[in-house]
């Protein structure tokens, strides 16, 4: 009997505090949203902030760190011409694969080259190591983006916890990948 009366309670006193947050809001849907344009009659009137990526050029930019372990490093340097990216044409190899980052490297210090899990084929079970670039990995702008310059809608307050500095630098994808692999057994 007590529980019976606890969960009345409880239902009542959730459906009062509902009822009292949908009276006591007067916020339209216009002050809700990021935008601040009416979205019934927006026409031509709304126009989102122009995207303004680095212009520098190869070999020239600043390295972006990282956001957060393994994550995907920022593209900081112009890729005007370079896209759209194709398995039959990645302009991105030229510098970044393995094979042409180290002599590379001495005209470009900052130079990031490809790491050793995009030569991994993680499909198979025994995520055997692959001489060329592996063929799921070929679309580099599907994770890397260049960085924008332009100002946010909304505060970051985010701040990155690396474990070490070599975190904020590289990738260690392709040693920590299977962690806790065994366990999921």
């Amino acid at each position: 009997m007590m529980k019976k009366s606890l969960i009345i309670t409880c239902a009542l006193f959730a459906l009062i505090s509902i009822g009292y947050a949908e009276t006591k809001s007067n916020e339209t849907e216009k002050e809700l949203g990021l935008r601040k344009t009416d979205l019934y009659s927006e026409g031509n009137e709304t126009v989102g902030d122009q995207t303004k990526y680095g212009k520098d050029a190869t070999g020239t930019s600043t390295k972006i760190e990282r956001a957060f372990t393994n994550a995907p490093p920022m593209i900081p340097h112009d890729v005007e011409g370079m896209l759209p990216i194709t398995i039959k044409n990645n302009q991105c190899l030229s510098c970044h694969d393995k094979a042409n980052a180290e002599g590379m490297k001495a005209g470009m210090p900052n130079l990031t080259a490809i790491p050793a899990s995009h030569y991994k084929d993680l499909r198979s079970a025994d995520q055997k190591d692959l001489p060329t670039l592996a063929g799921a990995r070929f679309n580099c702008s599907q994770c890397h983006a260049p960085q924008s310059e332009t100002k946010p809608l909304v505060k970051n307050e985010f701040t990155p916890d690396f474990q070490s500095d070599a975190e904020k630098k590289g990738s260690n994808l392709a040693e920590t990948i299977n962690i806790g692999k065994d366990t999921l057994k």
